[in-house]
């Protein structure tokens, strides 16, 4: 009987009833969308480290700092360590398969960055190989990739077609940790990039 009433009631003004509905819906979408929001900003503050920091361009992450920083930051008292990198900015294919693209001091930065966890034989293959690169485990399972392929990205800020050999997958120590990266060595950048451009790029990170 209750139900019945219920119905009837509903259907008196379906205007209402249709608006009552729109409401709740978009209150729940908003809802969802702002703990997204909210759990997407939580996620960056678990993933970063308190012993770490990063530094940059004050004006922008694509321009660069002059490599010299890199000795000069070393000597500031509590600074173990010091790496660098830089944001490359390549897409895979096309503008669609976009994901965070680094050229990095391999050595530096891996140790910097221990919870990105590499077998030794493939962090001993990428540290050799200069063309050589690293991804995320997720990255490499959403495009199939194994490790001996050739990836080929297309440069936004560095215009050209860059090929690089995959001699590893990495994977996350804790859960949170980001496996949709690549890395390459900045070296190859670099001197690529010096045959065509009299410019250096670095990106200091330390801790």
């Amino acid at each position: 009987m209750l139900i019945k009433l219920i119905i009837r009631n509903a259907f008196r003004h379906k205007l209402r009833s249709l608006l009552t509905i729109l409401g709740v819906a978009i209150a729940i979408l908003a809802f969802g969308l702002l703990r997204t929001l909210v759990g997407l900003w939580y996620l960056g503050v678990e993933q970063s480290s308190a012993t770490r920091l990063v530094t940059r361009n004050a004006i922008s992450l694509v321009f660069s700092l002059p490599i010299s920083y890199k000795d000069r930051i070393r000597q500031i008292d509590g600074v173990k360590q010091v790496s660098y990198g830089n944001w490359f900015g390549g897409v895979y294919i096309n503008e669609k398969n976009f994901f965070p693209n680094f050229a990095v001091e391999p050595q530096s930065y891996l140790d910097l960055y221990p919870e990105f966890v590499l077998s030794p034989e493939q962090k001993n293959a990428f540290l050799h190989d200069q063309r050589s690169a690293v991804v995320g485990r997720k990255l490499a399972a959403k495009y199939g990739w194994k490790v001996g392929d050739l990836i080929t990205l297309k440069g936004t800020i560095f215009p050209g077609q860059w090929t690089f050999v995959l001699r590893g997958i990495y994977r996350g120590a804790q859960k949170n940790t980001d496996e949709t990266q690549f890395f390459f060595h900045w070296k190859y950048l670099n001197e690529t990039l010096k045959r065509t451009v009299s410019r250096r790029l670095i990106r200091p990170v330390f801790t």
